[in-house]
């Protein structure tokens, strides 16, 4: 149950309106989103507020938005949330032009993120920002949706020396501490071609990269089998290994010169991840040479961290307290852990449900909305004035 109390709405921006404005920059994690972040600065100028725009040399299209209310310093409270979106067409009901229906707000973006985004907006704007003690943070992210490459862009160039930070991205308002990590690998095989009359005379990459297929699950299976009995809230509560993408081969009646597989595995909080990718790469790489002139390229991509805030730290305390509910996991990946290597003591949590976002007919609640901006404003008082 949550118990959000409704504050009082003096000088509010109206986060369904709002939300409905920031829907409508079509800000797909490939196109610019610099249009939405351009309105959002004139938003918040006139609230006194030090906003600067940190974009990519090479990138300048890709920008983060910085924004601080009260004084310099270290501590205080950062509202975050990337603005990204994923896909959509015009076949969907979620696409950047929004529409209501009763209760609910349509749109790409209403749930993940854009509406967190504008409830904090709003509760940044209802506070009175001469009562803070502590600086107040907005920290607006690009591409998270393709790689939280913003949140990492702004902790390597420009971190933040805040003590804690709530991430908006969708948990119902429940306070979630604790998500697996995510790595992922490139796998490339190379083996020699010939005519498959004479299979003998090659090498064939793709009977490689299946054996490796093979090995990689096996040692999928024995992570399962380790974490039995361990107990988690964490569903599946192991460490989870997928084979996601294999390419390979260039005609039928040739043995395949070149294979690839794209690797992904999502380790459980406290494992090492470099580690696992290890054991990842010495099965593969055993495989590989059971086939007489195939040779393994194994290129890690990325290597994302658990998210494992402890319950007794002091935002996830506030936050359960707060919205009356215990502390929980979820399934997907945040920015979290990368605001966390900044210094930063995360927490997730923000408005509509998992299950709402990525869809078709991507929606939140009107009321969630609304409760979003208050609890986002009474953390601003617990943690800045």
């Amino acid at each position: 149950m949550q118990r959000i109390r409704h504050c009082q709405r003096v000088n509010a921006l109206d986060p369904i309106s709002l939300t409905e404005e920031l829907v409508a920059f079509d800000t797909i994690s490939c196109n610019t989103n610099r249009a939405m972040c351009d309105r959002i600065v004139s938003l918040l100028e006139p609230l006194g507020g030090v906003v600067r725009l940190q974009a990519q040399a090479d990138a300048p299209e890709q920008v983060n938005l910085i924004a601080r209310f009260g004084p310099e310093g270290a501590g205080g409270l950062a509202l975050a949330g990337h603005t990204d979106t994923v896909p959509f067409d015009d076949s969907m009901r979620a696409t950047n032009v929004p529409s209501r229906e009763g209760a609910k707000l349509y749109g790409r973006g209403t749930c993940d993120m854009k509406g967190a985004i504008a409830a904090m907006l709003d509760a940044t704007a209802r506070i009175e920002h001469s009562r803070l003690k502590k600086p107040l943070w907005l920290l607006f992210t690009f591409q998270e949706e393709i790689g939280c490459l913003g949140a990492k862009h702004l902790v390597r160039a420009a971190p933040v020396p805040v003590e804690h930070c709530i991430i908006g991205e969708p948990t119902g308002l429940r306070p979630v501490t604790r998500h697996k990590g995510y790595v992922t690998a490139i796998l490339k095989f190379h083996g020699r071609p010939c005519h498959s009359s004479d299979p003998d005379a090659g090498a064939s990459a793709i009977h490689a990269a299946s054996r490796a297929v093979d090995a990689l699950v096996s040692l999928g299976e024995q992570w399962k089998a380790a974490s039995a009995g361990q107990g988690s809230d964490l569903l599946p509560p192991w460490t989870t290994l997928n084979v996601g993408l294999f390419q390979g081969g260039a005609a039928r009646n040739v043995v395949p010169e070149h294979a690839q597989l794209s690797l992904e595995i999502r380790p459980m909080p406290g494992l090492d991840s470099k580690q696992l990718l290890g054991e990842a790469e010495a099965v593969a790489r055993e495989a590989a040479k059971s086939v007489r002139g195939v040779t393994l390229e194994f290129h890690v991509d990325d290597v994302d961290t658990p998210l494992d805030t402890p319950e007794d730290a002091e935002i996830v305390r506030w936050l359960i307290e707060a919205t009356g509910n215990a502390a929980s996991t979820v399934p997907f990946y945040t920015e979290g852990p990368t605001f966390q290597a900044m210094g930063a003591s995360p927490c997730v949590c923000g408005p509509g449900e998992i299950a709402q976002a990525h869809r078709v007919d991507e929606w939140v609640e009107l009321d969630a909305l609304m409760a979003a901006s208050d609890l986002y404003r009474d953390a601003i008082s617990e943690f800045c004035t």
